[in-house]
């Protein structure tokens, strides 16, 4: 599969930690602030999902997905459906994060390998569970879906736009996509020696997938689609 570079420069040199910075700098408060609160609220899901359509809505709303489609029209309705469908899972996985003893930022490398694959595969399998709610009449649903999982899973899950799924990562199968991440940034940190996590001089974003999330949106193509 041919994917676009993400955290290292096509002739196979590692992106600059000092470049990863200025881009998590760069990207925008939106993004980081609503980072910042879903990674501290997501810690403790509830069992009527207050806490995650709160969190699923923030998120949607900062990357502008409430402006139109179904989120704007039917949003609440389209969270409580989710919660519905997925939200014991979700309980599931939260336990399962909080009493591991890893760090949650760097949940993902610090879980060992069978563990990873599965949980990686369950969230896929939840991702596929959302698709029927989150697909409009322009959308198949992806990136909803994807969004949403990393909205109350920001130390696993991915929030990838459109052009991601075409051009980045060009697939739409989740699992992939995230098992590939764990790799990339293995790979980087031992080259570099930093830790990706640590890249947000201000704190906001200290999960692996949210600072990575930053240098995937940079991945995309100038000529693609971003919604």
């Amino acid at each position: 599969m041919n994917r676009r570079p993400i955290l290292f420069q096509t002739d196979g040199r590692p992106i600059d930690p000092a470049h990863i910075a200025d881009s998590v700098a760069a990207f925008g408060d939106s993004y980081n602030d609503a980072a910042h609160t879903i990674i501290r609220e997501s810690a403790g899901l509830d069992e009527d999902g207050t806490v995650f359509r709160a969190c699923a809505s923030r998120i949607l709303s900062s990357f502008g997905m409430t402006r139109g489609g179904i989120f704007r029209t039917r949003g609440a309705e389209v969270l409580q459906a989710c919660w519905r469908e997925i939200g014991s899972d979700l309980l599931d996985i939260r336990a399962s994060v909080g009493s591991g003893g890893l760090d949650r930022d760097r949940y993902l490398l610090e879980l060992d390998e069978d563990s990873r694959t599965e949980l990686i595969g369950d969230v896929w399998s939840l991702m596929k569970r959302l698709l029927p709610f989150t697909m409009g009449k322009t959308s198949y649903g992806l990136v909803g879906a994807s969004k949403i999982l990393f909205s109350v899973l920001p130390e696993i899950a991915l929030p990838i736009d459109n052009a991601q799924w075409r051009f980045v990562f060009r697939t739409v199968d989740l699992g992939d996509i995230l098992k590939w991440m764990v790799a990339d940034i293995r790979e980087w940190e031992s080259v570099t020696g930093q830790q990706l996590n640590t890249m947000d001089k201000l704190g906001r974003l200290s999960t692996l997938p949210s600072v990575y999330n930053v240098m995937a949106m940079a991945a995309r193509p100038e000529t693609s689609e971003s919604a």
